[in-house]
């Protein structure tokens, strides 16, 4: 039981470094972008060429980099604000922080690290060749994030402990009490009446039945005996749940914060709807999987 304490309190550090090293890259990327100048920019008023920052694909990758990083630390907040109830906490609702912090620490872990070496490789790329160069430090954050994923377990092990593990806490209810908490979050969006949201209470709700769906199917499968099957769907469910409830987080932000809505829409109408394929692979990867991978094997 100590070691294990020991070892949930280090993943939420490691997963904390993922969210440090992506919150670095995104700062130096988007600073890089507005002193960069390069092509013609039809939004921009000035003379000469335009500031890269200007350009799409380069706010697609800038506004990626942020919605990530913020998903990562909500995640990680939320696990650590679970951990915190869970020690003061007493009796159900002692237990119940407990499962819950249980629950996020696999996504407090694997997605942050996971988002922390995909930002960094984001960032490179915002960076262009100056990303090779080293008096950038682009490259330097990229190995640095690199690491995290194999840090105190590696993320395909966090993933299957949260699907082997935390799926089947509370007889399996807990796990489906989060999802329905946050889809309250999409109710409220819906309701609130507050411009600026597009799209997102129907994206989200969409992206939480994928998860709703995913996380069903995993347990039948346990119950029935199938683990492998089921941990073949485990490393793109861990991601789906977090992509999912990191949606809902940036909602709850833009809902308390309008300053914070448009990168929450641009994360509902533009990444979000991975869930829909992720998914897919949970429920129908598994035979694909042990089919391919028998060529693999050489003994």
């Amino acid at each position: 039981a100590c070691m294990f304490t020991m070892m949930n309190n280090a993943r939420l550090a490691v997963g904390m470094q993922g969210v440090a090293v992506a919150e670095t890259a995104t700062q130096k990327a988007i600073a890089y972008a507005n002193e960069r100048r390069q092509g013609k920019a039809s939004a921009y008023a000035g003379s000469g060429m335009a500031p890269i920052v200007h350009h799409p694909d380069v706010q697609r990758n800038l506004l990626t980099m942020r919605a990530l990083t913020q998903i990562a630390r909500s995640i990680s907040y939320s696990c650590a604000h679970a951990l915190d109830r869970a020690r003061v906490g007493e009796g159900e609702a002692g237990a119940k922080w407990h499962d819950r912090a249980s629950l996020l620490t696999p996504l407090a872990k694997a997605f942050s690290t996971d988002v922390g070496v995909e930002v960094a490789s984001l960032g490179v790329q915002v960076h262009g060749g100056m990303g090779f160069i080293e008096e950038t430090g682009a490259a330097a954050l990229y190995r640095d994030a690199r690491i995290a994923p194999i840090y105190e377990g590696t993320n395909g092990i966090q993933a299957i402990d949260l699907v082997s593990r935390k799926l089947p806490l509370g007889g399996g209810e807990h796990v489906h009490g989060y999802i329905s908490e946050l889809k309250t979050v999409a109710d409220a969006v819906r309701t609130s009446n507050i411009e600026g949201f597009g799209r997102t209470a129907d994206n989200l709700d969409r992206a939480l039945a994928d998860l709703d769906e995913a996380t069903r199917f995993l347990q039948k499968l346990l119950a029935d005996g199938k683990a492998d099957a089921a941990m073949a769907g485990a490393t793109p469910y861990l991601r789906l749940i977090s992509l999912a409830a990191g949606g809902a987080y940036l909602a709850q932000g833009g809902l308390a914060d309008r300053s914070r809505i448009a990168l929450c829409r641009f994360f509902a109408e533009n990444l979000l709807g991975e869930t829909r394929a992720l998914k897919e692979r949970v429920i129908d990867g598994a035979e694909s999987l042990v089919a391919a991978g028998k060529a693999l094997i050489s003994a």
